[in-house]
């Protein structure tokens, strides 16, 4: 029994943290589901907060679903899914670029959370929106340009 064979019946360990980290992307999927159907029971005017929660919740499950299939592939063997390349992952890198994307998203998701609430007192503060909207602007702009 060579040690080759050891590494590989070990590899088998990173079936737990997989799990865990499907169990996670159901649980915030469930929560996404139930954030917008309360959104949409309490009327149009408290609609769009709940809405944003919800798209929220739902990267975080898109987070936690491509790391432990990124995981997966990585340690375990490849995924036959029908959805095309989107949770394909070749490398670490691979899988840290996908990530990196959806982690964008959800700094955009969180920016606007922020933005609905904005009480603008001077002028001063419309112009450091602006800036922050610029440098989102910029951020989206480099990770779409990386691809």
């Amino acid at each position: 029994m060579g040690w080759e064979r050891v590494a590989h019946g070990v590899r088998w360990v990173m079936v737990l943290p997989v799990l865990g980290l499907l169990l996670g992307s159901f649980y915030f999927a469930f929560h996404a589901l139930l954030e917008a159907v309360k959104g949409l029971s309490q009327g149009l005017e408290a609609a769009l907060p709940a809405l944003v929660g919800a798209v929220d919740l739902a990267l975080l499950s898109a987070v936690f679903r491509i790391f432990g299939a990124g995981l997966f592939e990585l340690f375990i063997g490849k995924l036959e899914v029908p959805l095309g390349n989107v949770l394909a992952v070749e490398s670490l890198a691979d899988l840290k670029n996908k990530l990196g994307q959806v982690i964008v998203m959800i700094l955009v998701v969180k920016f606007f959370e922020k933005a609905l609430a904005f009480k603008p007192q001077a002028a001063l503060d419309f112009l450091l929106f602006a800036g922050g909207v610029a440098l989102l602007s910029a951020a989206l702009w480099l990770a779409r340009a990386k691809e």
